[in-house]
């Protein structure tokens, strides 16, 4: 029970000090919609100084992890789903944070939730889900959120290419038996469907931006590694 006294107050501090990659807080860059409110404020029957907790073994919460295809194993027991971005700066730290702990967790997967502000990241999305289950993946991933650069460009289907292209150039066996522009088209048509639908239910849970650990029954909105690593270790699975 003291435990419990003592998480729950940090969990709403990760709440009101929420860090990360909230710009631009869209299902993806060709719509523009406003930003959904963060969990607490659109929950009608908590007191205005009583922020209510994110359940992660609720249903939306769940639903995230089962929808998700990408995973990673760790060295733990505890399942956690990361609702992420590859090119959102503080997504990348997150990655950083799980790879030097794997003993806190077992299986990790990865939601996807591509962010306006970061053009093109959905076609890492794309590469990320279409290696799930492959020998490639773990280092696809490592790929994508340590030595993927950021487009500089504002046009969506040039940056979508010049993601391809890194990742191309950087595992050249992605286009055997194919070349750019139909890989191009083949990841869009087999695999965008899945990553807006996983963008969806992000914003059915009202989240905010990204990162976003749910470990268990705890979660967290934003990236702090303190508080992450506090939640990995003291996050109970769900039944």
């Amino acid at each position: 029970m003291r435990k419990n006294l003592i998480l729950t107050p940090l969990l709403i501090v990760a709440l009101v000090l929420f860090v990360g990659c909230r710009q631009g807080d869209a299902l993806s860059p060709e719509k523009d919609e406003p930003a959904p409110a963060p969990q607490a404020a659109q929950n009608d029957e908590a007191a205005p100084d009583a922020p209510r907790v994110p359940d992660g073994c609720s249903p939306e919460f769940r639903a995230l992890y089962d929808n998700a295809v990408v995973e990673l194993h760790g060295e733990g027991s505890l399942d956690i789903v990361v609702v992420t971005d590859p090119l959102c700066w503080h997504c990348r730290l997150a990655d950083k944070l799980l790879r030097e702990y794997p003993k806190l967790y077992g299986k990790l997967r990865l939601s996807f939730f591509p962010r306006r502000s970061f053009i093109g990241s959905d076609m890492a999305a794309w590469v990320l889900e279409d290696a799930a289950g492959t020998d490639r993946l773990q280092e696809l991933v490592k790929f994508a959120y340590s030595g993927l650069k950021q487009p500089k460009t504002q046009d969506l289907m040039e940056a979508r290419m010049l993601v391809l292209a890194q990742f191309t150039q950087a595992f050249p066996e992605l286009l055997k038996d194919t070349t750019m522009e139909r890989l191009y088209v083949r990841l869009q048509k087999e695999r965008e469907p899945h990553v807006l639908e996983s963008a969806m239910l992000a914003k059915a849970a009202h989240l905010p931006g990204t990162p976003i650990l749910v470990a268990g029954d705890k979660v967290v909105l934003g990236f702090g590694p303190d508080v992450w690593l506090k939640v990995l270790d003291e996050a109970r699975m769900c039944k």
